[in-house]
């Protein structure tokens, strides 16, 4: 079992059991072995009992007659049918007590990475899923036909045509084009008047090319604050939706050129903040796995919870001046790429501490988790994943918000509610915002 360490600013994983370069990541017997060694470890604690379809199958597959709790007689298939249902949550990473360092080292979301890894090496992907996998290229083919392109994405007959081709349920709600992207909106966007202090914003595919107002939000908080923000050109997608299909070298070498672009500012000790928890996961705790070396621990340090900085902003008086307005009461979901990085919830305090708002949290998975909510195959299990939280959510009054777009997007189709990224709610409370 190779083992290489890995550090993030954000806290969480630490340490990688697996070695994606190493000659010993492909070999299938290995595999299965570790497979069969953790699913044990699983069977005999059962913690992860319904978190996720991927448990609900191992748990199914080893309770069958024959089977009986011995994870030696599980099938291939059976393996492989409990890492395909894996849509890297990570929630069971900070809920399993054999995580590394203990002696167990049991790492369940990269071993399912691993698996299907090996399985895009043996069989790749259909051209759909390779499609879906790269959203940034996705949106940037989009961005000149936008209003058609948004238009035919809420007309059925193209949707029925679309689960044809490239695998997207017709019913599946997708994220809007925009025509403008953030990079053209950014010179537009205020300046500190005197800046004190800098800090680097990974936009994101999100951001950049479906929820520009978002970077909007951001970077005119920021500036009421008197932070510069500064925004490399070269900068692309996390490389982290490649994991859906198991295409690690796409995913390798996306995170290559992003530490590339980042590793200057991150040496010259500036902050980067990501404004999509997925994303700053991605940084955080992904890169030093895909690009180990200096250059991506130190990259992966600088990286910062988003309202975790904006706390210690207010805490040294870098704050927007003015009396912010009441939110009344808003219910904030934790998406569970936050909840994996253990920073706890800062972008709930902060919201909290606005005059006259109350804020209560709202636990639990979207089910949207990139790729999954959208996908033909998966789009139903994505809205029984979801189920619990949509209930909490029709209960609640008020606003919604949520530091994922995808889970607002999932949230939203599933309940009629419309969520809020929590930045836009704090620029909205203090006036930045039209």
């Amino acid at each position: 079992m190779d083992e290489s360490k890995g550090s993030g600013g954000l806290g969480g994983l630490n340490e990688f059991v697996f070695d994606v370069h190493g000659e010993g990541f492909y070999d299938e017997p290995a595999l299965e072995a570790e497979e069969r060694r953790i699913f044990e470890v699983c069977n005999g604690c059962r913690l992860c009992y319904n978190l996720c379809p991927s448990f609900n199958i191992l748990f199914e597959r080893l309770d069958e007659p024959g089977v009986d709790g011995d994870a030696e007689k599980l099938t291939g298939a059976d393996l492989s049918a409990v890492s395909d249902a894996c849509y890297y949550c990570k929630l069971c990473y900070p809920k399993c007590p054999y995580t590394p360092p203990h002696e167990y080292k049991l790492d369940f979301p990269h071993l399912a990475m691993r698996r299907k890894a090996l399985n895009y090496k043996k069989h790749g992907a259909s051209r759909g899923a390779r499609m879906l996998s790269d959203p940034a290229a996705m949106a940037r083919r989009a961005r000149p036909a936008a209003p058609l392109v948004n238009a035919l994405n809420r007309f059925r007959p193209a949707r029925k045509l679309m689960a044809g081709m490239i695998g997207i349920h017709p019913d599946a709600a997708l994220p809007p084009v925009a025509s403008k992207p953030f990079s053209r909106r950014l010179a537009g966007l205020p300046r500190p008047t005197r800046s004190k202090e800098k800090a680097v914003l990974f936009t994101t595919c999100l951001v950049e090319g479906h929820y520009p107002e978002i970077g909007e939000a951001l970077v005119r908080f920021l500036a009421a604050c008197g932070v510069e923000v500064v925004v490399p050109k070269e900068q692309g997608c996390c490389g982290i939706p490649h994991y859906d299909t198991g295409d690690l070298g796409a995913a390798v070498e996306k995170a290559r050129r992003n530490v590339e672009v980042l590793y200057p500012y991150a040496k010259e000790g500036l902050p980067i903040l990501a404004p999509v928890s997925t994303c700053a996961m991605g940084l955080a705790t992904e890169y030093p796995l895909l690009v180990p070396g200096e250059e991506s621990a130190r990259v992966a340090e600088a990286t910062r919870d988003l309202f975790d900085y904006l706390a210690d902003l207010k805490k040294s008086g870098l704050w927007p001046a003015g009396e912010p307005a009441s939110l009344g009461q808003v219910l904030y979901h934790v998406p569970c790429h936050l909840k994996s990085m253990a920073r706890g919830f800062k972008g709930k305090d902060l919201l909290a501490q606005l005059p006259e708002t109350t804020v209560k949290l709202a636990d639990g998975c979207s089910g949207h988790d990139g790729t999954y909510g959208i996908r033909t195959e998966t789009y139903e299990d994505s809205l029984k994943v979801g189920r619990k939280l949509f209930r909490k959510v029709e209960k609640a009054e008020g606003i919604v918000a949520s530091e994922c777009p995808l889970s607002c997007l999932q949230i939203g189709h599933a309940t009629g509610s419309k969520p809020v990224h929590p930045v836009i709610l704090l620029a909205r409370a203090y006036g930045l915002l039209a």
